[in-house]
Order: structure tokens, then sequence, then C-alpha cells
């Protein structure tokens, strides 16, 4: 397998991460809508209220530290196909010569969010004592966004690294 490696097309890190963050953002809101109405329906309160449903995450609530990090896990997995559809399709469509299938990356870009999530639920777990379930995980969702930057743009959206493989390297067509 070709060495993934930096192309002369590929775009500087600081906007590339820019878009990521934007990508992140959205899948912020995702995530945490998620999270509060899984939260909800597990506690018993109305899911489909959703302003309740938040209010209830964002306080003081029954549910346990089980049905938390559940809750966390299922925003978490729905989050993710959001992120990675919008990564694919705008933060790292510019690299032509991609190195892996689509459903590769698919796959690829879960397992680098599982650190992202390992690091969330960490983070999240680490706080449930301190503060209302939403704000822990919201400090664990910021807490593994780098992390999950730097292994998408090194192994999931990697290029094929025409120098690595010789002159005659073909690349792939883009997906």
């Amino acid at each position: 397998m070709p060495e993934a490696v930096p192309s002369a097309s590929e775009p500087p890190a600081l906007p590339q991460f820019g878009q990521y963050i934007l990508v992140g953002l959205s899948g912020v809101v995702v995530n945490l809508l998620v999270f509060a109405l899984v939260l909800a329906a597990f506690t018993g309160h109305a899911a489909f209220d959703l302003l309740n449903s938040l209010t209830h995450a964002s306080s003081a609530t029954s549910a346990s530290a089980g049905e938390i990090l559940l809750a966390s896990t299922i925003a978490f997995a729905v989050a993710t196909l959001w992120n990675y559809a919008l990564n694919n399709a705008w933060t790292f469509q510019r690299r032509r010569a991609r190195q892996h299938s689509s459903g590769r990356r698919l796959a690829l870009y879960y397992l680098v969010s599982l650190a992202s999530l390992a690091i969330n639920e960490a983070v999240l777990y680490a706080l449930i004592a301190f503060v209302p379930p939403l704000y822990g995980q919201a400090a664990g969702i910021v807490a593994g966004s780098i992390v999950g930057f730097l292994g998408n743009r090194r192994f999931t959206f990697a290029e094929v690294s025409t120098r690595a493989a010789g002159p005659t390297a073909v690349p792939e067509k883009p997906n």
C-alpha cells in the first residue's frame, strides 16, 4: 500500500481544519439533539418535546451513568455518520487521488472517531458528578476534536502518494 503523505494538491492544514471544525460544529448540534432526545426517552420524558428534552438534559437528571453513556454513544454514532458525509463531500473533497474507496473511508472514519469517542466518554464520565450531562457531553466533544482531525486527515482521507509509489504510479479516479 502506498504511503499516505501530503501531496502538492493538498490544501494547507489550517484552512482545512477550519472546515473540519465547521462540520464538527454542525455535528455537535446533531450529537446534542440526539443525546437529549435519547436521554429523555430513557428517563420517561416526552422525547418528542424537543425543548423539554433539551431543558431536562441540561439540568440534573434521574438517568443512571450507564444510560447517560449509552445516550452519548448513540448520539456519537449518528453524528459521526453526519460528519463523515460532510467531511467527505466538503472538507477533504480536494483530494483527487484518494487512497481508499468510499466504503473503506467510512470504516476508517468510524475507527478514528472511536478514539474521539473514548476521549469524549472519559471526559463525560469524569464530569458527571460535577456538571449537568449536556455540559459534560459538550466538553467531551471538544476534547476529541483534534484527535479526530489529525487521524482523518492522515488516514481516512489520505491521498495516494506518487512519490512513494514511484514515477509510474497512476492515481485513482476520485470517488
